[in-house]
């Protein structure tokens, strides 16, 4: 069986999921192909309708926005729905050309896709339950997101410990959706005993929405480099609006760090509050600060749900539990 995976290159959690997907698909023993395009092909996607599968193609698995472009003849379709980007819930998170680009464009390629599709998944139940709510879609099996556990593993077992400022850790686009907009207010309320790294996508933080405690790491791409940073920071600090299921808070979970994030969306699903991690009100800055001060001073709590973090990523969304499922998926839909 070979997996065929065509994506255009858009430098979010996509690209991301795509990548690992297809490196967990050839650790479990399949053939897997990723073919990479550039991110013009958003706008017209149509345009890939004519490139031809690898040879011996057995299944076409591609995100939901533009996988109606790689429906081939006799080769069966996996559309996965990754944000849920089209969800009332969404709508309000989005400038205006962002609202007119998904409703005009997005919204009937995502239908196309689920269209064409013979098997459809969501990477959480919010996203599932997204799709009914925007499209009418009850279709979608949930196979949530995954984590490589053997790569992303605590720091106990691959180095040391820290001292001095409690370490926040943020990883991915530091964009509106995402809460970058708090980062700063949250920082200085927290003040010099407190410190936040945080990573850079397609998108960058100005200056003037960076305070003294707040260091840029800028766009980190490879996994070991990824690891240390979550080894070293003490908490992830989280404070997105929307979310499919980000993969950066399964990493962080999975190297054992307590997540302090906002109560929406798919959260909830991995992270329970008071056991392995913090849940915030949306947009509450004395919350997250009063959250990272209760992780702070209580070092053994910190540990503790950290831990309890590390269990949860191992006993549901390790690449072990949920590769399996993508697998089972394939072989059902290749002999139907």
């Amino acid at each position: 069986m070979k997996i065929w995976l065509p994506a255009i290159r858009g430098g979010s959690g996509a690209d991301v999921f795509t990548f690992r997907l297809c490196q967990a698909i050839r650790r479990h023993g399949l053939d897997a192909e990723i073919s990479w395009f550039p991110r013009i092909y958003e706008l017209f996607p149509f345009l890939l309708r004519r490139v031809p599968p690898p040879r011996w193609t057995t299944i076409i698995h591609a995100n939901s926005w533009h996988a109606f472009a790689f429906k081939r003849k006799s080769i069966p379709l996996v559309v996965t729905e990754q944000l849920g980007i089209l969800d009332l819930a969404a709508q309000g998170h989005k400038s205006l050309p962002q609202f007119i680009y998904h409703e005009t464009l997005i919204r009937q390629f995502v239908k196309a896709s689920f269209r064409f599709a013979s098997a459809a998944t969501a990477v959480s139940d919010y996203t599932a339950q997204g799709l009914q709510r925007s499209l009418g879609i009850n279709s979608a099996k949930v196979i949530y997101n995954s984590v490589n556990t053997e790569t992303f593993a605590p720091a106990s077992e691959r180095g040391g410990k820290h001292s001095g400022p409690f370490r926040l850790l943020f990883v991915g686009n530091p964009i509106r959706r995402k809460g970058a907009d708090l980062f700063a207010p949250i920082m200085r309320a927290l003040g010099a005993k407190f410190e936040l790294y945080f990573t850079a996508g397609r998108r960058q933080l100005s200056p003037r929405d960076i305070s003294s405690n707040m260091f840029p790491l800028g766009q980190i791409t490879n996994d070991l480099d990824l690891v240390k940073l979550y080894q070293r920071s003490d908490a992830f600090l989280f404070p997105s609006r929307f979310e499919g299921l980000p993969i950066a808070v399964l990493e962080a979970m999975a190297c054992a760090k307590p997540v302090i994030a906002a109560n929406t969306s798919s959260l909830a699903e991995v992270i329970e509050a008071g056991v392995n991690g913090m849940l915030c009100p949306c947009d509450d800055i004395l919350a997250f600060v009063a959250a990272c001060r209760r992780l702070a001073e209580d070092r053994e709590r910190c540990n503790r749900y950290g831990s309890a973090a590390r269990d949860c990523i191992e006993s549901r969304f390790s690449e072990a539990v949920v590769l399996p499922q993508y697998i089972d998926l394939y072989h059902e839909i290749s002999s139907s």
